[in-house]
């Protein structure tokens, strides 16, 4: 990740748009037309020659021979305009004092940037989780500084150790502290119609490169719940069992009846509540002793993978927890019991989770999962009543309450049905890795309590991108100064002011006529990413989270799909009449007299 701006690991967010193309952007639309070119790329953080440097990189992939530092300056998105680059962008005054705004914000790229310039700055998107991952990318870095980093550290810290206090019973560590579990994988599991044998379902059983994977051992017994399969970790592919699902039909894994199983008999399986789950491997790092060169022993962690053992499994206890929490939980309205939208066809169409087991958000989460992340709520929660108790949220507190939200969020996105196991990078794949939300015979869990994982990853992970947000999003002498901060020019600096809205684009009835210089966008592309669809995974938890801080936010029982911007193609089945781009949507959607506003200004909209 520190290849790539904090906007991006802060928290999920499709088709985020690159900051140096926003910034080019924003100047390009400002700036005279004969504005000194190489100065514009200067501000723009491009110090040298990037397709030049681009060549050398392909010379070398061709050659092998390896170019140290091609480019020869840092990544262009980390400038942040030194002494004389302000001093040309106040020559440019009656620009650089322009209004900018982003209807369509997203993930907050053209705001992010807009506000580094210093320019009034206006963003707004329909979706409220964008619009709360831009007041934490946008609006509380720059104007509330390293202080907000300090106040989440402080109530992450406190929230961790509550957390694990209510779950340490249900991540046990049996071999600890030699070897420490990880990573649990789990298969999804039928029953054969035709010799009743318990199915592991999974495309393969792969667990390396280097041929580790899973050998199934079928109990040929005849007696129905004594019928399931044992798993044994073996080191060449050659031993691994074949994949026991494909194309939505499964394969009975057992000797003698190895049948096809259709996949309309998965689905009524698991649409009549009867598909379950197996742990079939758990990944592991183990401690070992190794000698150096020098004769001086050092201890190692290496990673290592194991057959289930009878202690792994505390689905019992889980179960019981669950039981005793749901009521309680369910009043309070801790967990996401909304409907997935099955009504639409996006989600009935197919291989969604709403064709097996899943009517609920709460089953997209395995037990453990949703009991994890049920008891995170709950404590979010209980902080915020003592907090509330005791003082007034200001707006540091609620920033670091927002940012601890995000933290939930991150856990979640890494921490449901939806994660499988990467076999190229040996890690876990996070419920978003792509722009789609498919249905998973076998999925990934993540051992949330183990040191510097987990938890501790999240909490880190935001702190981290909290601190390089502020970096970016002010000069260097805000954060020096001691009493009172500079801008541009040397004297006294603050933020520009930044405004942010969710809701519909055609209806930014909060901004003034003729506020605005300066439109920037980059719309929702076509039909590529269906953003409210995929958001409500978020949205269902961030309205128990942040919902509570930010109320207006979280209004509706889903984000909107009907007013959103993109060519949804479940909304145009069978309809005969041709699908209209965003552009074009939105074009039509404001007044004639703004659109002429804007084609008579004397400012550029880009």
């Amino acid at each position: 990740m520190t290849a790539l701006p904090p906007i991006y690991y802060l928290h999920v967010w499709w088709a985020r748009r690159p900051l140096v193309a926003s910034r080019a952007a924003i100047l390009a639309s400002l700036l005279p037309g004969d504005a000194d070119h190489e100065k514009f790329k200067r501000v723009l953080g491009i110090h040298g020659d990037p397709v030049k440097a681009k060549l050398q990189i392909e010379r070398a992939r061709r050659t092998g021979i390896r170019v140290k530092d091609p480019y020869g300056y840092p990544r262009a998105f980390g400038y942040v305009p030194d002494a004389s680059d302000r001093q040309w962008l106040l020559e440019q005054r009656n620009s650089m004092q322009a209004a900018v705004l982003d209807p369509t914000a997203g993930g907050g790229s053209i705001p992010f940037e807009a506000v580094r310039l210093g320019l009034n700055t206006s963003g707004n998107d329909l979706n409220p989780v964008a619009t709360l991952v831009q007041h934490a990318t946008v609006k509380w870095p720059a104007e509330l500084g390293s202080a907000v980093k300090a106040r989440f550290a402080e109530l992450a810290a406190e929230w961790r150790k509550r957390v694990e206090v209510r779950l340490n019973e249900f991540f046990p560590q049996h071999r600890a502290p030699d070897e420490i579990d990880l990573t649990y994988l789990w298969a999804r599991t039928i029953r054969c119609p035709y010799c009743e044998g318990l199915v592991p379902l999974s495309p393969n059983w792969r667990l390396a490169p280097d041929g580790t994977g899973v050998r199934l051992v079928p109990n040929e017994t005849k007696k129905p719940d004594e019928r399931r399969c044992d798993f044994q970790i073996v080191s060449k592919v050659a031993e691994q069992s074949p994949g026991t699902v494909a194309g939505g039909d499964a394969t009975c894994p057992f000797p003698g009846c190895e049948r096809v199983i259709d996949g309309d008999e998965v689905k009524r399986q698991a649409q009549a509540g009867q598909m379950g789950e197996q742990l079939f491997a758990v990944v592991f790092k183990q401690q070992i002793k190794k000698q150096t060169k020098t004769g001086r022993t050092q201890l190692k962690w290496e990673r290592r993978y194991r057959a289930p053992r009878p202690e792994d499994d505390n689905s019992t206890a889980i179960a019981q927890r669950l039981t005793e929490k749901m009521p309680e939980w369910e009043a309070l309205d801790i967990v996401p019991n909304e409907p997935l939208p099955m009504e639409t066809e996006s989600w009935t169409h197919g291989n969604t989770p709403a064709q097996y087991d899943a009517r609920q958000f709460v089953d997209l989460f395995s037990p453990r999962q949703l009991l994890s992340h049920g008891i995170s709520v709950q404590v979010y929660r209980e902080l915020l009543e003592q907090h509330r108790s005791t003082s007034q949220l200001t707006k540091l507190a609620a920033a670091a309450f927002g940012y601890l939200a995000i933290a939930i969020d991150r856990l979640i996105d890494w921490d449901s049905r939806q994660c499988t196991w990467e076999l190229s990078k040996l890690r876990m794949a996070h419920t978003f890795h792509a722009h789609a939300f498919p249905h998973k015979c076998s999925f990934a869990e993540m051992n949330l309590l183990v040191d510097g994982v987990g938890y501790d990853w999240s909490i880190r992970q935001t702190a981290k991108c909290i601190q390089e947000l502020v970096e970016l999003s002010r000069p260097p002498e805000a954060e020096r100064a001691e009493d009172g901060e500079f801008n541009f020019s040397g004297e006294t600096w603050s933020p520009p002011p930044i405004t942010l809205s969710s809701k519909s684009g055609d209806a930014l009835d909060h901004i003034e006529d003729s506020a605005i210089d300066c439109i920037v966008m980059d719309p929702p592309y076509y039909d590529n990413v269906m953003y409210a669809e995929l958001s409500d995974f978020f949205y269902v938890w961030l309205k128990r989270t942040a919902g509570l801080v930010f109320p207006e936010l979280f209004l509706r029982p889903l984000t909107d799909k009907d007013n959103e911007a993109v060519a949804n193609p479940a909304k145009f089945r069978g309809r005969r009449e041709p699908r209209r781009s965003p552009v074009a949507i939105i074009r039509n959607a404001w007044p004639a007299s703004s659109r002429s506003a804007v084609a008579s200004s004397n400012r550029t909209a880009s």
